[in-house]
């Protein structure tokens, strides 16, 4: 997994990363992490768990959200801009492809250079906007699992 680079067409890899801060000049959050993916890259499942799926217009377009256990504690693993669902509302396994990278919702437009996979962990299934209900994906898969390539 790479953090991907750029952010309205400049090197900004900060910006795609989760925390409070790190976008629009240190005013805006991030809740997750912005992977590199050119439109139809496969995405994985992060663990065994039960996947759901929907439609969001506006910000994360087709997103899946698989729910897993974390040291007896439950998550929720979000993927967003998807471009299509492999599979639907289903008990998956870790490693499974459960989708197709693509650029929907606030990522329509982009440009290829641009194009990303938004990657969360949630708390809850269904946050409101902010950093509430979100945690650092890399409380759960660690630091090392990505690159920055600064």
């Amino acid at each position: 997994m790479i953090i991907r680079r750029f952010q309205a067409g400049r090197s900004d890899p900060i910006s795609n990363t989760y925390g409070p801060g790190v976008r629009q000049g240190g005013h805006r959050p991030h809740q997750g992490w912005d992977l590199e993916a050119k439109p139809g890259t496969p995405v994985y499942a992060i663990s065994d768990g039960e996947l759901s799926v929907g439609f969001n217009h506006r910000d994360y377009g087709n997103w899946a959200s698989l729910q897993f256990e974390h040291r007896r504690t439950k998550y929720f693993a979000f993927y967003a801009h998807l471009q299509m669902h492999v599979i639907r509302n289903a008990s998956v396994r870790e490693g499974g492809v459960i989708a197709l990278t693509g650029k929907t919702g606030n990522a329509r437009g982009l440009a290829d250079t641009e194009a990303h996979l938004h990657f969360e962990i949630r708390t809850v299934e269904h946050p409101h906007q902010g950093l509430t209900g979100r945690i650092d994906p890399g409380e759960i898969l660690g630091y090392g699992v990505y690159s920055s390539q600064l």
